[in-house]
């Protein structure tokens, strides 16, 4: 059995004991992203993110969205967060993160194109991904895909919609092969754009 076919067999509901690893999980899978690294950025690296910062966000991020049965897991290598129909998850604790870590000069631009952001999830039941990502050892294995198709099957066998941003061309080119249509750009900076995406079942 090969590395990928055996951590896919290791799918699994995340559960509280998950956090701190799926928070190192996260954390590691978005250390470069361009929208963490404009809203935080390292004081001595500013082309990337905060990595405090961004683990108390991930962690913020398990928590909110653990109760609701879609966040799965690949025991220290990959994880999924999502929210299914008519849910919406308690995540009032990521304003104070983003306020506490993020100078007001971003920071408060910043709140509109969130508020755009949530306006844009879809009128009707659909499933959202909020957080996907593998860690660095585990990256190039299909498990990204793999933790997309888990809850995309269900989609597609229930005829829900699914919904979510993606923040760099690469991720949403990933997303458009899993049948993700852009729905438009919100622009926070020069090469800092959010790509929200929406996927009707197939």
């Amino acid at each position: 059995m090969t590395l990928a076919a055996v951590s896919l067999a290791r799918m699994r509901h995340a559960t509280p004991l998950d956090a701190n690893a799926t928070a190192t999980v996260l954390t590691q899978a978005f250390s470069a992203d361009p929208l963490m690294a404009y809203l935080w950025p390292d004081p001595e690296q500013p082309e990337f993110p905060s990595q405090r910062a961004l683990r108390e966000f991930m962690h913020a991020a398990f928590e909110a969205y653990l109760t609701h049965g879609h966040s799965y897991v690949i025991d220290g290598q990959a994880a999924a967060l999502w929210s299914p129909p008519g849910i919406k998850p308690d995540t009032s604790s990521f304003g104070e993160i983003f306020a506490t870590h993020a100078n007001p000069e971003i920071f408060e631009p910043a709140v509109a194109n969130f508020a755009a952001m949530h306006e844009l999830h879809p009128e009707e039941p659909h499933f959202y991904l909020a957080q996907i990502g593998a860690a660095d050892t585990a990256r190039g294995q299909g498990l990204g895909s793999a933790l997309l198709e888990r809850v995309l099957l269900t989609c597609d066998n229930e005829g829900f919609l699914a919904h979510l941003e993606a923040t760099t061309p690469r991720s949403k080119a990933l997303y458009a092969r899993h049948g993700f249509e852009t729905v438009t750009e919100i622009s926070f900076a020069p090469d800092v754009t959010l790509y929200p995406m929406t996927r009707t079942p197939r």
